[in-house]
């Protein structure tokens, strides 16, 4: 059995504006003192190792929490939040572009639909797949993985249907994703596949609640 921890990174300022952000956009102060406080909590909780998305927030989240607990963090390029179009970078979440585009991804989804060079909500359902199975197979127990918020709403989808979800079950989740706030983090556990009947890789367990700094 493997333990899993899910971990949003720390708040940044475009977070706090509430704007698209760029790939290299760092944590504010606010979120640095949010990631030292968690890797704080975490200190009792066993962990292996940290993998985390390469961009830049989740990686300085990352590497806060892991000068704390002394662990090594590895990055993974399936870990990183769903990629806007690029256009969007910099631009308000509710300007009107952004609702329009945004608003379209969502609704076009069963066309495959890409808009620019975005990823689309089907790229995004497959890469919280692959996501989850990289997981899996990573040889050590107690893993904590620092990721965004959309991919978190992406993975907690599948994880409660045990793999067996569907792209509109991942659309709702994803409307559902401000429930994670930046920093906390959720428990999860996997089990050999076999073990409690044919899923996706294993089955997969989510505890209730989240912990936050």
């Amino acid at each position: 059995m493997k333990n899993i921890y899910f971990l949003r990174h720390g708040q940044t300022e475009l977070n706090r504006k509430g704007v698209h952000q760029f790939p290299d956009t760092p944590l504010s102060d606010k979120g640095r003192r949010q990631a030292g406080a968690i890797a704080r909590k975490l200190e009792d909780v066993p962990i292996d190792i940290i993998i985390s998305s390469p961009l830049e927030r989740a990686k300085e989240t990352a590497d806060i929490v892991a000068g704390v607990l002394d662990k090594k963090v590895e990055t993974n390029a399936n870990l990183v939040e769903l990629r806007r179009p690029r256009e969007l970078w910099g631009t308000s979440w509710f300007s009107p572009k952004s609702l329009w585009i945004m608003g379209l991804l969502y609704w076009r989804i069963g066309d495959d639909w890409h808009y620019g060079d975005e990823e689309n909500l089907i790229d995004f359902y497959h890469r919280g797949k692959k996501a989850l199975e990289s997981i899996s197979n990573m040889k050590e127990e107690n893993i904590l993985v620092v990721t965004h918020r959309g991919l978190m709403a992406n993975m907690i989808s599948r994880i409660k249907g045990d793999g067996l979800d569907t792209i509109k079950q991942n659309r709702i989740g994803l409307w559902k994703n401000l429930e994670i706030k930046n920093c906390c983090y959720l428990k999860t556990t996997w089990t050999e596949e076999g073990e409690w009947g044919e899923t996706l890789n294993g089955t997969w367990t989510l505890e209730k609640g989240s912990f936050c700094p």
